[in-house]
């Protein structure tokens, strides 16, 4: 194949202006993240049995997560707090 010149290389202001506004407007962003191998051959393999993209299925279970952990840690320390101040008092 060949390989083309630089100068013959036209830049598209316009269409990296839309792609760039497009991208702000999808209020997703990009990371880089460390997760173990095993997580990601599993991921993987759900990813292809329903069709979803695994990026897809990995943020839909983070977001189930996060919506378990309504729960803050201060409210936790709170409740046992009160926990040990009626095992006191007994």
């Amino acid at each position: 194949m060949k390989q083309p010149k630089f100068s013959d290389l036209v830049i598209d202001a316009k269409g990296t202006r839309e792609i760039r506004s497009a991208m702000k407007r999808a209020k997703k962003i990009k990371i880089t993240i460390n997760v173990d191998e095993d997580s990601l051959v599993l991921l993987r393999k759900m990813s292809s049995e329903t069709g979803a993209p695994y990026q897809k299925l990995l943020n839909q279970i983070l977001k189930e997560g996060l919506s378990k952990r309504s729960e803050s840690r201060l409210d936790r320390i709170e409740r046992e707090l009160q926990r040990i101040k009626r095992k006191i008092a007994a």
